[in-house]
């Protein structure tokens, strides 16, 4: 299901995702919330059901609910598109113009679309500074610094982790003996010769 947020100042809508129970039975979520940007966004029908009652003032004035309608070949029947996948090129391309969300970006760019569609999601992605492989969880990421990973000044090291010769590294112009008696940073030269 799309989403048309167009509030009358530039600002995202966070609502919560609340349980619903529908003839007895309840959605379970991925999140625990809606982030709503301005322009178009892709909400789940079962999202879109439990946003629904907290934001009723709000439907079809600045939060416009949309379907595309996919004309179906000779004797078929005409279905709601449920994904981006599903729309007609022309239409997709209007509505991956009108979207400002990052994660919706990143979860079309690797859906399976067609080489034009994939251009102009890449394309909506670079103009709003979207990486697609930014790190999604912290078990991806190995952020923690190690103390190879640390310069003399604290700060992290553009070089960790090299196993470089300090014999390449360039000598100080200026030698001044009493450095040869200060051990380095991390201790593991002895101090003077």
């Amino acid at each position: 299901m799309f989403i048309k947020y167009t509030p009358k100042t530039p600002h995202i809508k966070i609502i919560p995702l609340l349980p619903l129970k529908k003839d007895g039975k309840g959605y379970a979520f991925d999140n625990d919330s809606v982030t709503l940007r301005p322009g178009t966004n892709e909400l789940k029908d079962e999202e879109w059901e439990a946003i629904k009652p907290h934001i009723k003032d709000l439907i079809n004035k600045e939060i416009t609910p949309f379907t595309v309608t996919v004309k179906a070949g000779k004797g078929g029947k005409d279905k709601k598109a449920k994904t981006l996948k599903d729309v007609p090129a022309t239409t997709a391309r209007k509505i991956i113009e009108g979207c400002q969300d990052p994660e919706t970006l990143r979860k079309w760019f690797n859906q399976e679309l067609p080489d034009e569609l994939l251009l102009v999601v890449s394309k909506r992605m670079r103009k709003l500074k979207v990486e697609p492989d930014d790190l999604k969880d912290e078990d991806e990421a190995d952020l923690d610094l190690k103390g190879e990973d640390i310069n003399t000044e604290g700060k992290p090291d553009g070089n960790a982790g090299s196993k470089g010769n300090e014999d390449e590294a360039d000598p100080d112009p200026d030698p001044d003996p009493e450095d040869e008696e200060v051990p380095d940073f991390d201790g593991s030269r002895n101090s003077g010769s």
